[in-house]
Parts: C-alpha cells; structure tokens; sequence
C-alpha cells in the first residue's frame, strides 16, 4: 500500500508540473497574442502570395504579347518546371537530413514494472515506476557523415543544374513557336497576296477572251492557277492553326484565348503585331476570292503590286562567338554536364562511404535516470562510446564494387555527353552559318522574280508575251517569297539552337516603334 501511495504522489507530482507549465504557456500566448496573430497574417499572406506565383497564368483575350512574355507564361505554367523545382525541395531536404547526425538525438522514456517471485512459498512482489531520459551526441564519424553530407551537397547541385537545363529547353520551345506563328503569318499573307495577283490575272485573260484577243484555253488555265491559289492559301491557314496550337501548346495554355504577338527584329513585318487565332473555315472561301465578272467587251489595266509585308533587306545580328568559343562554351556552360559531373562526384563521395562505413562512431551520451520503488532513486550518467554496426565484409565489398560500376557509369555518360555537345555545336553553328549566307541571295531571287513578274505582266498587256510566261512568273515570286519567309524562319530557329546549345539562350531584345 505504501509503495502505490508514493507511485500515486508521483504522479500527481507530474500532472502538477505538467499543469503549472501549460499555465505559464497560457499566460505567455496571452501577452503575445498579437504578435502571434500578425505573424499569421504575414505568413499566410506570404502563402497566398506564393500561391499566386506557382498558379497558371492564362491569357486574356485581346492581350498583346511579346517574346519576354510568352516566356515568363510558359515559366510558370510548366509541369516540368515544376517538377524540377520540387525536386530542388526534396535534394535540399535530404541536404538538411544528412546534416542532422551532428546534431544532439534526445531519448526519453517512462514505464511501470511489476515484479513478483514466488521462493518455498513465499511470495514477494515488487512494483516500480522509472523514467529516463538520455542525450546523445555525435563527437567523430571518422568521414562517414562527412561524406553524406557531401553527396547530399552535390546532388543538390545536380537538381539545381537539372532545373536550369529545363528552363533553357523551356525557352527554346517557346521561342522555336513564337518563330513559326510569325513566319506562318508572313506565308499566309504571302498566299492571300498571290491569290490578288492571280485574281487580276484572271479578270485581265477573261476581258481579253471576250474581246477575241486570247484563246479560251488561256482562260481556263487561268481559273486553274486562281484555284491553286486559294488551295495554297487554305494550306498556309492550315500551317498557321498548326504554330498557333503549338505556341499555345508550348505555354501550357489550355484554352484558345484570341491575343497578338509583337514581331521581333528577327522577323521585321509591316505588321506591327502577328495575330493569334485559330482560323474558321467557312464555305464562302472561294466566294471570298470571286473574281468580280467583267462587262462584255469591258478591258481591264492591271499593275504588279509589290508584297510589302516583309522587309526583303534583313540585317543579321552577328552572333557573338566563334565555332571554336562557342564549343568552349558549351563544355563550361551546359547545366546538363555540370549536373553529369555533379552526380559523379556524388557517387566518388558514396563510394568513399562505403569502404569506410565499418568504423565506428565516437558519441558522447548523458543519462537521466528516476526510479519510484520502495524508495524514490535518480541518477546520471555521463559517457564516451565507441559504437561499431553490425560487419558483413562481404555485403561491403559488393557494395563497394556496385559504387564503382556506378562511378564508371557515370564517367562514361560524361564522356558521351562531351563527345555530343562537341558534334551538336559544330552541326549547329555550321547549319546557321550556312542558313545566313543564303539570306542574301534569297533576298536576291524575290528581288529578280518580282522584276520578271513586272516584265513579263507588262508584255502580256501589250499583246508581245503568253499567259504562260506570265503564270510562270506568278509562281516564281510566289515561290521566292515562301522561300524567303521559311529562310528566315530557319535561321532564327538554327540560331536559337546555337545558344541551346551553347546555354547561352537570352531573351531577344523586341523591335521598338519607329
């Protein structure tokens, strides 16, 4: 009876000081309410605001954008992005829980025992009560939680380096989309031009059939170029709807918002903004592009009109590197190697744990002891350990040789990757070059052909020329400015694959108003 008595008092000890504390715990939340409250507000206005950050931007219907914009949108929108930015999360906190073994690891514990003995009859019974308590602190690992610590560090670096690879590919996409809406917009417009050109070449044959001045077949070729015409033009409509799904596509845009694009240096329009909208193919395409019918002996003076949509003198911005500069630059820039050699760090580190994880650990280790029986015992203890884990020798010398396989896979995939940005830069940097001096003469050709266009329309109207050499002019400077739209297209896009390449993907200026 005694002995429950004293179990009892304790107890009621314990519940008395676990009271006591909880009231001046009270009191003090009490003083510092308001403290608390707007802390609150401040974190979760932080919350709200970080929220505001990581949610997906739409577009606005009637919103002007330019490339920068495009870029952010996509920034934010990304799933990959994302991705990589939790696995950034996640490599810090295993960086934060490798650091935790230098760090003190408290214990506690509580229990009642019952003891009973039964000697020649006699019972004996003993009951206690016992709380511990220890703390124990790491002195030396001997370099195994060292290098955790340091294969966390470089793993953590390699996430980094793995979000920042994400990010340019990011970029490029977005401005690989961005390139071919407005390229698309350039060739639709260069279709519905030729359509006007082959209408007037039409309205011209059928006057100077009625007149008796050209034969019938020349009016029916001429109806089979104006339907070729609007052919190409719903194929370039086609092309167009195909970029615009891909740029909104490449923005993680769901919806199919009606909004402009700004044009760049790299594509100079009369336009100062690119439209993006999904096409509506209705059935009055062809009733759009009607010749008007012409009265009976009606003749008709047509001119050729020069497609002023895109500037035919387009200066190349000298990119800034050599081959041989841009290659250097890739070995040093590429966050894809960088995190390849990040991670064969990490591995060196994860093999260098694993020929040393059979040495003990030296801890430092206090313990609280308080033991309720017959009568009321504490004690402390202070101590110095040297604890050793269970050895398998064989179980480590496999696992070091999985690290070393792993460490030679690792060499090997970096090796490769060099060996691939070598090959990629120069095939990149060789195709820009060549695209940039075609530019040129392209430019050249729309020039000559415009020139023969106007030749050969002008001998037409005085009766020296036939309707095919003037169809075959048609097509030619047709041809020349499709040519010229998509080089230019190429050039940037093999431009944009240099500075992937290369990682030095910035964002391009936008062409200011004149």
């Amino acid at each position: 009876m005694k002995k429950i008595t004293q179990i009892l008092t304790l107890l009621i000890a314990i519940f008395a000081l676990c009271n006591c504390a909880y009231a001046i715990e009270d009191v003090q939340k009490n003083k510092n309410k308001d403290v608390v409250l707007k802390e609150e507000v401040k974190e979760n206005a932080q919350k709200q605001e970080q929220s505001r950050m990581e949610a997906d931007i739409e577009i606005q219907d009637g919103a002007i954008l330019s490339l920068n914009d495009c870029i952010r949108i996509a920034l934010t929108n990304s799933p990959e992005i994302k991705k990589y930015k939790n696995l950034v999360r996640q490599a810090n906190a295993l960086l934060g829980q490798s650091k935790a073994s230098y760090f003190p690891s408290l214990s506690l514990g509580t229990g009642y025992y019952g003891k009973f003995n039964n000697n020649d009859g006699t019972s004996i019974s003993d009951n206690s009560y016992g709380l511990n308590a220890s703390l124990s602190q790491l002195i030396f690992s001997f370099g195994k939680v060292g290098a955790k610590i340091k294969k966390a560090k470089l793993n953590k670096i390699a996430a980094d380096f793995d979000l920042n690879y994400e990010t340019i590919k990011t970029i490029f996409n977005v401005k690989t989309n961005y390139y071919a809406v407005l390229a698309a917009t350039a060739n639709m417009k260069v279709q519905e031009a030729n359509i006007s050109v082959n209408e007037r070449q039409y309205q011209q044959t059928k006057a100077y059939f009625e007149e008796g001045l050209k034969s019938k077949i020349d009016l029916v070729n001429a109806e089979v170029y104006l339907s070729d015409a609007k052919i190409n033009y719903v194929t370039s409509q086609n092309t167009y709807d195909a970029a615009v799904i891909a740029l909104n596509n490449s923005m993680y845009i769901q919806s199919s918002p009606k909004y402009s694009i700004e044009k760049l240096e790299s594509f100079n329009f009369a336009n100062k903004y690119a439209e993006v909208a999904l096409k509506n193919f209705d059935q009055d395409l062809v009733k759009k592009f009607k010749a008007p019918e012409l009265a009976q002996g009606a003749s008709y003076q047509t001119s050729v009109q020069k497609n002023e949509l895109i500037d035919i003198n387009y200066k190349v911005k000298k990119f800034p590197y050599t081959l041989n500069e841009s290659i250097a630059l890739a070995k040093e820039n590429r966050p894809d190697l960088r995190s390849f050699v990040a991670v064969r760090d990490a591995l060196r580190q994860e093999l260098k744990y694993q020929r040393i994880q059979y040495l003990p650990d030296l801890k430092a280790k206090g313990t609280y002891g308080l033991n309720a029986a017959s009568t009321m015992t504490n004690s402390f203890q202070v101590a110095g350990t040297l604890d050793f884990t269970s050895i398998n020798a064989m179980d480590i010398k496999y696992k070091i040789e999985e690290a070393k396989a792993k460490l030679d896979v690792a060499d090997n995939a970096i090796d490769k990757l060099e060996k691939d940005i070598y090959f990629n830069v120069q095939t990149a940097y060789v195709n820009m070059v060549q695209l940039e001096k075609k530019i040129p003469l392209t430019e050249v050709s729309v020039k000559q052909t415009f020139e023969n266009l106007e030749l050969a329309m002008g001998r037409y109207e005085v009766g020296l020329g036939n309707f095919l050499e003037v169809q075959d002019a048609i097509v030619n400077y047709n041809k020349a400015q499709e040519s010229y739209v998509k080089l230019i297209f190429d050039y940037n896009v093999a431009r944009a694959k240099v500075e992937l390449e290369i990682a030095k993907l910035d964002k391009p200026q936008e062409q200011k108003d004149k």
